[in-house]
């Protein structure tokens, strides 16, 4: 068994802790970035603890050997994932949603081989309904014993009795809400309502333009939709208003670049998504960040 803690205050290392999930997270609420991240993983299960303090859209391809059933502990709107049912993730290249601010989830990850009763619609999103007393129970349980990790980031590895205790913890929690639940997932549709599509489109139209994304009437024109539909997709799907988070896209795109190649300009690298006016962007950058860019370049600069 092994136990990994992570800390980070920024969005893109905060995606890439995740071993065996490529992931990429984009900021979309103002505010300094804080996240965390308790991986346990024992002999054929999984189970990892993420929050984070402010809004993010994730764009993600998890490992397909295994099952990845979702517990929100705190989940502040009603999108994609229900706080009383367990979610299972579908089978896809890429999955794409947006995390409101200050959720914290618990996803555990079993091997494919084991229910495979769960191979039914599996390139869908489900939800499996489970007795509300057995779900809070384990919850709460495995709720606990993440939280005795995060109390205490400074110790050794656990102890093998600890470890031993861990992974009881963890098969029992796994059967008993597998063997208690429904077996007969019920599909979810959210992801593939009309508005999710809208979004989706959008976001994948801006991102092949970074130098110069279209307009939201452009955007209007490709879809043929109005813009007051637009409007409405982005404020139900990710609680923006779509300039802004379109925006926040490529000055995600931009500080990636940064902390990705510290050599470059700033200048340039803010042309290359489109924002030729320094001013403008500088502003927007430390709107969304709460520091300028010239910080996040030092911040990976060799001294």
């Amino acid at each position: 068994m092994s136990v990994a803690l992570h800390h980070c205050e920024d969005v893109t290392d905060h995606a890439q802790w995740l071993e065996g999930w490529q992931q990429e997270f984009d900021q979309i609420e103002e505010g300094r970035f804080s996240g965390d991240i308790v991986d346990v993983t024992g002999w054929g299960v999984r189970l990892f603890r993420e929050r984070a303090n402010l809004g993010i859209s994730q764009s993600m391809h998890w490992p397909e050997d295994q099952w990845h059933l979702v517990m929100p502990l705190h989940w502040p709107n009603d999108a994609l994932f229900d706080t009383d049912a367990i979610t299972v993730l579908p089978r896809c290249e890429q999955f794409w949603s947006v995390a409101p601010g200050h959720y914290d989830l618990l996803v555990m990850s079993i091997d494919r081989s084991r229910h495979a009763w769960l191979e039914r619609d599996a390139c869908r999103l489900r939800t499996l309904a489970v007795p509300a007393a057995l779900l809070a129970g384990v919850r709460a349980q495995w709720r606990a014993m993440t939280d005795y990790l995060l109390a205490s980031p400074s110790q050794d590895d656990p102890s093998a009795a600890l470890q031993s205790v861990f992974s009881r913890q963890l098969e029992e929690g796994v059967e008993l809400l597998l063997s208690g639940c429904s077996r007969s997932p019920k599909l979810d549709g959210a992801c593939y309502r009309t508005r999710r599509y809208i979004v989706d489109r959008c976001h994948a139209l801006t991102r092949a333009r970074p130098d110069d994304p279209p307009s939201l009437m452009e955007l209007c024109r490709q879809l043929r939709i109005s813009r007051r539909t637009l409007q409405y997709s982005f404020q139900v799907e990710t609680g923006q208003a779509p300039v802004h988070y379109l925006r926040a896209l490529r000055l995600n795109a931009v500080r990636r670049s940064l902390l990705q190649d510290p050599s470059q300009h700033i200048a340039d690298a803010a042309a290359l998504q489109g924002f030729f006016h320094q001013s403008y962007f500088s502003r927007e950058y430390r709107r969304l960040f709460q520091e300028p860019p010239s910080t996040t370049l030092r911040r990976v600069q060799p001294s």
